[in-house]
């Protein structure tokens, strides 16, 4: 079995799992007994471990260069951190499995990134290749979101998260059939070959810090959004069921909106393609604060999400996957991880801390601002590569 179709099974038992899980985490913790605040800083301080993590870990799987054991250590990692979760009776004690959690997520998270970039070097249509890997992901959330709320509310969300652990051991045995990419044979793409392609000097450069600031504003908008989502819902007065449901639209209109993303991206460039999952975001969010208590609409604002979410994500992978030689990938897709970590940790603080001071209107207000500052960032990375491109060509004009 090959490894692209093995990381695409690996990923999507994970996306299951999170689908599942992730709708129901924040009302897990308010039955468990903490408050709009500490639920927001229990998010955050998971978001913090990611961050710290991400870079770590990378830079970890560039030194050993082997992507594979921290794979399984980071599923293996997952499946206790969720049974433990099941099990827990407070709060205060899922803190610290939360933790656990965060930096299990991260030894997946970013070699699995650094694999794929791994496998892709050198390759054509790079985008569509991630858009179909990370879209198939999204169909299996989506699976996920729309059983989980269902077995919550027939039994209860323990029972959704020891189901969790129990995919998270079966992605950690599929992932041991995955094989590393030896680096002698992975070439790095010469100038020309893409539209994203590096000469060496290039390859060895860090990631354009506007495109870093991007994805931060872009996962601060979706955290805080997404960490109250659930709460804001049932607020409204949609039960369980309908508000995983709902969540469940969207990632299921991600998988084509991933793949059509990836093709995107591949004829006109990434940049034009994250500025449009920018300006779907903030589109979304202004929704939020004005339709969401109107059925039709809300549903009409799901199926935007999936867009926004399907625009940036497969973009932004393949912008951190393909960015760099091999020695370097491990760290560079740590950078990316790390940049979403720092949004993450952002938006889930602000998500409670807003709701609990000013409500979720106010919230969501926010989360459409800083949409909004995500597609300017890349719109502004997208200005700055025509520059580079104006100043390449001019070069080899003098030197021809």
């Amino acid at each position: 079995m090959s490894n692209l179709l093995l990381l695409t099974g690996v990923i999507g038992l994970v996306y299951l799992s999170i689908g599942f899980s992730s709708p129901l985490m924040s009302l897990y913790l308010q039955e468990l007994g903490a408050s709009f605040q500490q639920i927001s800083l229990i998010l955050t301080t998971y978001s913090a471990t990611v961050l710290l993590s991400n870079y770590a870990w990378g830079r970890i799987s560039d030194r050993m260069g082997r992507r594979k054991p921290l794979l399984v250590l980071g599923l293996g990692g997952l499946a206790l951190a969720y049974w433990l979760l099941g099990r827990t009776p407070s709060a205060n004690l899922a803190w610290p499995v939360r933790i656990l959690e965060g930096v299990a997520a991260a030894a997946y998270l970013t070699p699995s990134l650094a694999l794929m970039g791994d496998l892709l070097a050198g390759a054509g249509k790079r985008g569509r290749r991630m858009g179909i890997y990370r879209g198939s992901a999204s169909m299996m959330f989506a699976v996920g979101a729309f059983f989980g709320g269902a077995i919550a509310d027939r039994s209860s969300i323990s029972t959704v998260l020891l189901i969790c652990a129990s995919i998270y051991v079966l992605a950690m045995l599929c992932a041991f059939f995955v094989s590393d990419v030896k680096p002698a044979a992975v070439p790095i793409p010469s100038a020309g070959t893409e539209t994203s392609a590096q000469s060496l000097p290039q390859a060895e450069k860090p990631m354009p810090w506007i495109f870093l600031l991007g994805a931060v504003l872009w996962t601060a908008a979706h955290g805080a959004g997404a960490s109250m989502w659930p709460n804001y819902m049932v607020y409204l007065g949609y039960t369980k069921t309908i508000t995983t449901r709902l969540w469940s639209l969207a990632a299921l209109v991600e998988f084509p909106s991933m793949a059509v993303a990836g093709v995107a991206s591949d004829t006109f460039g990434r940049a034009p393609i994250l500025f449009a999952g920018g300006a779907f975001a903030t589109i979304v969010h202004i929704g939020y604060v004005t339709l969401a208590a109107v059925v039709p609409a809300l549903l009409i604002i799901q199926i935007i999400r999936g867009f926004a979410f399907g625009s940036f994500t497969t973009t932004g992978m393949t912008f951190a996957a393909e960015w760099g030689s091999q020695g370097r990938r491990g760290r560079n897709s740590g950078a990316y991880n790390a940049a979403n970590g720092m949004g993450g940790l952002i938006g889930t603080f602000l998500g409670g801390t807003i709701v609990q001071i000013l409500g979720f209107q106010s919230l969501y207000t926010v989360c459409a601002l800083l949409a909004g500052g995500s597609a300017v960032a890349f719109f502004l990375l997208r200005r700055q590569q025509k520059k580079e491109e104006v100043a390449a060509q001019a070069a080899v004009s003098v030197g021809g």
